[in-house]
């Protein structure tokens, strides 16, 4: 169930691979309106309160503090189309950073604009546009494959999928949180395979609880080892799955929606 109200048209198209995706025309403008303003303004006074450690999260790492990368369009670390696809060039420079930066976690990645999305998945459901969903909604922790990844809340599992399109998310789960009268969801993707196979859907999961593995690349979708971890207010209409990434020209909304892990993690170097 959609809990906001969007004014004027919401259309959901699906891609190929039955994704679905926001369109915005003329004759589709999504707008934000009170409803969705107070939704987001509730999980802020929330989380104002709230400060989860990295160790909650990566109880086995050790590490409470992050190293900040930069992968935008204009970043410093991988700079060329090929380096953004090359896994053994993109994995050596993490390990190149990880070695001086050895008591901190690479992460990083809210909002960013990047040019990593390149499979047909990335595209616009529009077909008249060339634009690509490139804008990141979650942050990235760049951790070697097999670390475990733990449960920061007590939840309740609503997806558990194992994708196997070409740069998605591979194993994921998605969490339900219900804090009061406060409800949220939390991603946890580029899991194993293993990781997802064995929950049912509505198993209660509690904070501490291991969720999961990290997947290698054959297994998380092609990519170099990390978790996306992102926060959502809202499912909106998507069974197993839900957009990692969006299209620059609905940020306003997408960020109202998907809003900053940070804000309950108060990492000084993700702000």
């Amino acid at each position: 169930m959609f809990p906001f109200t969007i004014i004027l048209k919401l259309v959901l198209h699906k891609t190929t691979n039955n994704k679905k995706l926001f369109s915005k025309s003329k004759e589709n403008i999504l707008f934000l309106n009170m409803d969705e303003k107070m939704m987001y303004h509730k999980f802020e006074n929330w989380a104002k309160n709230q400060q989860i450690p990295l160790n909650d999260l990566f109880p086995t790492i050790k590490k409470n503090d992050v190293f900040h990368i930069d992968l935008s369009i204009n970043n410093s670390t991988v700079k060329t189309f090929d380096e953004f696809n090359n896994p053994t060039y993109f994995k050596q420079k993490i390990a190149e950073i990880q070695q001086k930066k050895p008591t901190k976690i690479i992460a990083g990645g809210y909002l960013e604009k990047r040019a990593l999305y390149t499979s047909d998945i990335y595209n616009s459901a529009d077909k008249n546009s060339t634009e690509k969903r490139n804008i990141h909604l979650g942050v990235d922790f760049w951790l070697p494959k097999k670390t475990p990844v733990h449960a920061i809340l007590n939840g309740t599992v609503v997806c558990a999928v194992h994708q196997k399109s070409l740069k998605g998310y591979g194993g994921f789960i998605i969490l339900k949180h219900t804090i009061e009268s406060l409800d949220f969801y939390t991603l946890y993707g580029h899991l194993s395979e293993k990781s997802v196979s064995k929950y049912l859907i509505n198993e209660k999961i509690k904070k501490g609880d291991k969720i999961g593995e990290l997947g290698n690349y054959s297994e998380n979708g092609e990519w170099v080892p990390h978790l996306h971890f992102q926060i959502m207010l809202s499912l909106l209409d998507y069974k197993n799955d839900f957009p990692g990434v969006a299209l620059e020209s609905e940020i306003l909304t997408w960020k109202n929606i998907c809003p900053n892990p940070n804000m309950i993690l108060k990492i000084d170097a993700l702000n």
